[in-house]
């Protein structure tokens, strides 16, 4: 049986006006594909619904049986239709958003409080992880999109360089005196340097730059956490090694010293999309106030934070 909602509606409609010009009218449709469509509808339920004379028409005792039926059956179907809209408005709303703890702390604040300015409520989940997880949650459809780094030639997924930002070396207490404002990679070696796990960009930039040199980068400790870092650097167990970006939460504590590395990497950040697919509004939105938000920080910082290379992906 292939009986739509508006057949639905055109037969209630009928059933109360009794009349076949009225009720075309009322549908915007013309008085043949009426009177068709009711035909129709009366041949899919095997019944006939309206008594026609040249002077009237009238509901079958049947057909009134079926209007009250057709009642209930459109009235549901308004309801689901209602809640899928309400539901579909709220979805709208959700956004989910993989990207790396240093921005998490550096750029997404500002993004999620004009996405808040901009929006009616809107939903956000953040997943500050390593660069390997944020492009799996991305993969999985876990998330809109990521601030990450990934492959040029990876299938799936598309990336938009947004800037890139210099290594520097953290330093506390006895390590204060034994680093300058400006250091070599060369002479990080003698230090008892502490940096991320191999899971982060950090740990992988560093790595690279030194495999250049000929020499294998093996950190006194690795750790996931830029707060254990900071711990670690505080009570004076070595130096940290991380990225501009990646310091800032903890620039603010006494007594810390950043020196610039100036042979250092430069680690690149990106707007990584799935290839396929549409970006809601909110999506959208969101990756333009990324945008901005990094303009101002190479603004702000421009000699910690450059702009993207002119490297295409």
């Amino acid at each position: 049986m292939n009986i739509s909602p508006r057949q639905l509606r055109m037969f209630l409609a009928l059933s109360e006006s009794l009349n076949f010009s009225k009720t075309a009218e009322q549908m915007l449709m013309t008085q043949p594909s009426l009177s068709k469509a009711i035909r129709d509808l009366e041949e899919a339920l095997g019944l006939s619904l309206f008594e026609r004379t040249t002077r009237s028409v009238r509901l079958t005792p049947g057909g009134a049986r079926m209007a009250t039926l057709a009642r209930s059956i459109v009235g549901e179907f308004d309801t689901g239709l209602r809640r899928m809209q309400s539901s579909a408005e709220r979805e709208a709303l959700q956004l989910s958003v993989a990207c790396w703890p240093s921005l998490a702390y550096g750029v997404l604040p500002e993004v999620c409080a004009a996405l808040e300015r901009r929006f009616d409520a809107p939903q956000i989940t953040v997943h500050d992880c390593a660069n390997s997880a944020c492009i799996q949650r991305l993969l999985n459809h876990q998330a809109d999109f990521a601030l990450a780094s990934v492959a040029p030639s990876h299938p799936d997924l598309a990336s938009q360089d947004l800037l890139r930002d210099r290594f520097v070396l953290l330093a506390s207490g006895k390590w204060r005196k034994q680093v300058r404002p400006r250091m070599r990679l060369d002479e990080l070696l003698a230090l008892p340097l502490i940096t991320l796990t191999d899971a982060s960009t950090a740990m992988r930039y560093m790595s690279a730059a030194y495999l250049q040199r000929g020499i294998e980068y093996r950190p006194k400790m690795q750790v996931d956490q830029v707060a254990t870092v900071a711990g670690l650097v505080k009570k004076e167990v070595g130096v940290a090694v991380l990225p501009y970006l990646g310091v800032t939460p903890i620039l603010g504590m006494r007594g810390m010293q950043m020196s610039e590395i100036v042979d250092g990497p430069l680690r690149s950040v990106g707007i990584v999309t799935r290839r396929m697919g549409n970006p809601s509004a909110l999506a959208r939105a969101a990756m333009q106030e990324v945008i901005a938000v990094s303009r101002i920080l190479m603004g702000k910082y421009p000699e910690w934070i450059l702009p993207p290379s002119a490297r295409k992906r």
